[in-house]
């Protein structure tokens, strides 16, 4: 006799539900490749995460609404890496979940105001409807529909890596294509940033331990100040003194002793990469090896130096293992007044003015700003509003090309007030009368609606062009260029030189007088056997990339 038991339903449309709500799963891949007009690979990972999760339909067929209960954390992390990929054009990798880690509440609302009340309406329908749909599904499926279901996915799950143009064997195809789709991926991002914490934590002795043996190359006399400025998200091409066509450098123009590099590369296309690359110099290709030494903070502390590091930034994670080498610190300066809840990097000069006047006659500074980093609009004071209309009187959310004119003219806002905020350190150290010198090297660059990719500020997981070419300055006291005046004429001689911020450990030593045995003379901008440099940059998921291949 048929069964009676209605908690069977094997009608197509009740299995039509199971799929749907399956298959939700599968549109944030499939989102993703179509935005970035990846069709055919939007096609693949639709069909590779239906079968990844329809495969333990047929053993869990007896008992389907235990198994959709176990996919919660999925269901809860889908809304989040849709509007991820939605918003920013970015869906959840490692770079995502490091930026999450190391940011305070304050700059989460920067980013996302403008899209709360959107994101929460949204997120209410979601779960409306999946719990509607959820309802319409069985506790039970037949064995038929089950086994095939489970032999459609088997196949797919199998099939499918023969239909990519990826290189390696077969289960390296295999592995690449699972891996690759979410919510796998977001697993794999997970395991990459704990295996980085879990690095960085059992490195911390070989780190302590790490030596230099840094010292002068000659006898120096007199006072002695060097400063190493971290910019953030500040592009090349919109500084009026690399030839922008708007004034966003009125003062660095003028200045000087004063030397912009063309042709420099960040190591990282976020701060949480790129910062650490830059004070070690392990270049792109050995990231994970700056856990193991120290950075260029320790170097001139070697040397004798009393060692700072001001910084306006949550500097957490990679960076934060770094600021520990200096002697002292002015973290986000909480000593300070909040200005909209952040701090404008005017008031790092104004720190940077009290170390100054400390008794040590031999300092080297590390100065982390919050440069162009967005909210653009609130990295400047209202005087600095130069370029209008700006976000400062228009509203727009930070991924809206509607408002592409108002974001860059806040961007360029930023630029214009970096660019006094450079020039009043200059004039600070200036009045030293010291052997000084101060470079200048922005973490990356920004994406502003460039091209046809639409892209906006600078997580995207492979790096544009516009987030890999950075301003590099250095300004040099005439007591420096007097005391080293071979140094500075090789320094205007490469200013052309491809040059990346692995090139910064090897040079700023060289440009204050210290050598140490790893110092290689192929990377010291300052030497006459110096040679360009292979320009790399790190990328989402571990990925290294040739700056000259950027699109």
């Amino acid at each position: 006799m048929p069964t009676t038991d209605k908690t069977i339903d094997s009608s197509k449309t009740s299995i039509l539900y199971l799929l749907i709500v399956v298959g939700l799963i599968a549109i944030c891949d499939f989102t993703f490749f179509v935005s970035t007009q990846q069709y055919f690979l939007a096609m693949l990972g639709a069909l590779a995460c239906l079968s990844l999760h329809l495969l333990p339909i047929y053993f869990f067929r007896n008992k389907i609404k235990l198994y959709l209960f176990l996919l919660i954390p999925v269901f809860i992390f889908l809304p989040l890496n849709l509007a991820s990929i939605i918003l920013f054009d970015v869906p959840i990798n490692d770079a995502t979940l490091v930026l999450i880690l190391n940011t305070n509440p304050s700059e989460s609302v920067e980013l996302l105001k403008g899209y709360i009340p959107s994101l929460i309406i949204s997120f209410l329908l979601y779960g409306g409807i999946l719990y509607l749909l959820i309802r319409r599904i069985p506790t039970k499926i037949s064995g038929m529909n089950a086994k095939i279901i489970a032999i459609a996915s088997v196949s797919v799950f199998l099939l499918l890596p023969f239909v990519s143009f990826e290189g390696g064997s077969y289960f390296m195809k295999l592995r690449t294509r699972y891996y690759s789709i979410f919510p796998t991926s977001v697993l794999y991002a997970g395991n990459a940033v704990f295996k980085q914490q879990r690095l960085m934590n059992s490195s911390k002795e070989q780190r302590e331990n790490y030596v230099f043996h840094a010292k002068p190359e000659t006898t120096l006399v007199g006072k002695q100040v060097h400063l190493l400025i971290i910019g953030e998200s500040s592009r090349y091409d919109h500084w009026a003194l690399n030839g922008y066509s708007r004034n966003t450098s009125p003062k660095l123009s003028k200045r000087e002793s004063f030397i912009s590099f063309s042709n420099a590369a960040a190591g990282g296309f976020i701060t949480e990469f790129a910062a650490p690359l830059m004070v070690t110099g392990v270049g792109a290709d050995n990231f994970d090896k700056h856990f193991q030494q120290k950075s260029i903070v320790s170097l001139f502390k070697e040397a004798g130096f009393h060692t700072y590091w001001l910084s306006n930034q949550v500097d957490q994670g990679h960076i934060k293992v770094h600021i520990d080498e200096a002697d002292n610190k002015y973290l986000n300066l909480s000593d300070s007044k909040a200005t909209r809840n952040v701090h404008r990097d005017m008031e790092l000069v104004g720190v940077l003015k009290k170390v100054l006047a400390e008794s040590s006659t031999k300092k080297f500074i590390v100065i982390h700003t919050a440069g162009s980093h967005y909210d653009y609009s609130v990295r400047y004071p209202d005087e600095f509003d130069f370029f209008k209309p700006s976000n400062k009187t228009i509203r727009s959310k930070s991924a809206d090309k509607a408002f592409k004119n108002v974001l860059i003219n806040s961007y360029d806002n930023t630029i214009r007030y970096s660019d006094a905020v450079i020039d009043s350190i200059i004039s600070l150290v200036s009045k030293q009368n010291a052997l000084a010198s101060i470079t200048y090297m922005s973490d990356h660059g920004e994406n502003l609606f460039d091209d046809s990719r639409d892209l906006s500020q600078h997580a995207y997981p492979v790096p544009s062009k516009y987030i890999a070419h950075v301003p590099f300055f250095v300004w040099y006291s005439p007591i420096l260029k007097n005391t080293f005046p071979n140094k500075i004429n090789h320094l205007m001689k490469h200013v052309n030189s491809k040059i990346s911020s692995e090139n910064i450990i090897h040079t700023l030593p060289s440009m204050s007088g210290l050598t140490y045995p790893l110092q290689d003379s192929l990377k010291n901008i300052t030497s006459p056997y110096f040679v360009d440099n292979e320009q790399k940059i790190l990328g989402a998921n571990d990925k290294v990339y040739l700056v000259e291949t950027l699109k």
